[in-house]
């Protein structure tokens, strides 16, 4: 387990085309509910993550657009990635606490979440996490079509931990 956090965080450092697409084949089998959706990571830098959610059979609903719950999937995944982008996946462990999505308009198209890294207070979730052992972030994605219109806003509260903190049953 301690080595696929660390090559998730090593590929997370690289914004190289090869590592982007490395990053894509680790996560469709480490996250296997993820993979017949056929999300793409496009993006991870500095500034955001933007996560492309394919225009498939596959994921439309009953009225042919993109279903609800991929976007929320997709909004999920867009920050989830976020945060390990900020964090790392071999230091904290993310647990998603609560998910919240507001839809403006039905997607037709292939649609792409965005997800501002900047949203993050870095120092701020570190020192909470030393006081208190665990912090609670909330993120906002962005899902819009093609054209750039938002069809929907997914919020999301992450609870972060540090892996020495967590305890499982054995």
């Amino acid at each position: 387990m301690k080595f696929a956090f660390n090559l998730i965080d090593k590929l997370l450092k690289s914004e190289s085309t090869t590592s982007l697409m490395a990053l894509n084949k680790v996560l469709t089998i480490g996250i296997p509910f993820n993979a017949p959706h056929g999300f793409k990571i496009k993006e991870i830098s500095n500034d955001q993550v933007l996560i492309k959610l394919p225009n498939r059979k596959l994921n439309h609903n009953h009225l042919s657009g993109i279903h609800a719950c991929a976007m929320a999937t997709v909004g999920e995944y867009c920050a989830g990635m976020s945060l390990l982008k900020t964090f790392g996946a071999s230091k904290y462990r993310l647990i998603l606490a609560e998910l919240h999505v507001k839809y403006t308009y039905q997607g037709r198209t292939d649609l792409e979440g965005s997800c501002s890294l900047h949203q993050i207070q870095k120092d701020l979730v570190e020192e909470s996490l030393l006081k208190e052992g665990k912090f609670l972030q909330e993120l906002k994605t962005i899902i819009r079509e093609k054209s750039g219109k938002e069809v929907a806003v997914v919020t999301t509260t992450w609870q972060l931990k540090s892996w020495d903190q967590v305890k499982t049953k054995s």
